[in-house]
């Protein structure tokens, strides 16, 4: 197994460079992926500047052809503080946009303020403009004779001032009219209203009713505790919250005490099994004899030295890995 080096990195977190390196030292942020050097040296071998080498498709090249591929963003325009004038300019989005935003689409355009267009000649009969001058010269043309809407719509309603008054009809001639009406109001015992009584005996009274059958009503909102009528839906609810969903085998109070061994004392017996366990939170620190525990484990000296101070005498070692750290 080859030996490995390992450089200063930073999995997650913020982009950018670390804060501090020595000089020399290589730092890869894999945020940004990028891949940072510390620059000089400030006598004590901490680097004066910190620069970055490479990262996520390398840095675009100063000289030479280079494809770029992907949408990239500048953070200053091409031309800074003047719009593109050259032939081999990049042109500024915002330049575009405002030589578009005065125009209008070929397609359905929709103009505003008061539009111009040439007038047609009189009498032109085809898919061109017509101005206001255009129409006002073809109703001068046309001539409005003697049926102008001012001579015979003077409230300019769009009705003939003549036909807003009609003539009453008499009574005889009226057509299609009812032979008799009924009377404003009248009154009638239940007997006198066909099949109302048998209607009335189908029905249930609000007092104390006997219903037969199998009737049914709204199921109460889970929790409810009021006089509302309970349906099998709502027990079957009720019944199915206080078991919370448990298992068949366990969803009875016979059930649960075998789970417990029918032992009364089930949690004082659990208690005394625990209490001569090692705890959890203690990390191994409540062992009643660490020199035997190592000695079983099969660990030797090394497992009580300082993880900052490792001796190691004799043997060999294969495959070590050099880790950076992260930053």
């Amino acid at each position: 197994m080859a030996n490995t080096i390992q450089l200063k990195r930073r999995i997650s977190g913020i982009a950018g460079a670390p804060a501090a390196l020595k000089s020399g030292e290589l730092a890869h942020n894999e945020v940004d992926d990028t891949l940072y050097v510390g620059k000089g040296d400030d006598g004590a071998g901490n680097a004066t500047a910190i620069v970055p080498m490479a990262g996520s498709g390398g840095f675009v090249a100063r000289v030479g052809s280079q494809t770029i591929a992907g949408a990239k963003t500048f953070s200053l325009v091409p031309k800074s503080g003047q719009d593109a004038s050259g032939g081999m300019d990049l042109v500024r989005k915002s330049q575009v946009d405002a030589l578009l935003a005065g125009k209008a689409p070929l397609a359905s355009p929709e103009f505003s303020g008061s539009p111009t267009a040439p007038s047609p000649v009189a009498g032109t009969n085809s898919t061109q403009i017509a101005t206001t001058a255009f129409v006002n010269a073809a109703i001068a043309g046309f001539g409005a004779g003697d049926m102008a809407a001012a001579t015979y719509d003077t409230d300019n309603d769009g009705k003939v001032d003549a036909a807003e008054v009609a003539d009453a009809a008499p009574w005889s001639g009226i057509t299609g009219k009812p032979t008799s009406f009924a009377p404003s109001s009248h009154s009638h015992s239940i007997g006198q209203v066909t099949g109302l009584q048998s209607a009335l005996n189908a029905k249930a009274p609000l007092l104390s009713p006997a219903l037969t059958g199998s009737p049914t009503a709204p199921t109460a909102t889970t929790g409810s505790n009021t006089t509302q009528i309970a349906t099998t839906g709502f027990v079957a609810a009720a019944i199915g919250a206080l078991i919370d969903a448990a298992p068949g085998a366990m969803n009875t109070l016979n059930e649960l005490a075998a789970a417990l061994g029918d032992d009364p004392s089930f949690a004082t017996t659990v208690t005394n099994a625990l209490a001569g366990k090692l705890a959890a939170t203690s990390n191994l620190s409540d062992l009643p004899n660490k020199s035997s525990s190592r000695s079983n484990l099969g660990l030797g000296s090394m497992a009580v030295q300082s993880s900052g101070s490792v001796a190691i005498t004799g043997g060999s070692i294969t495959g070590i890995a050099l880790d950076g750290g992260t930053f």
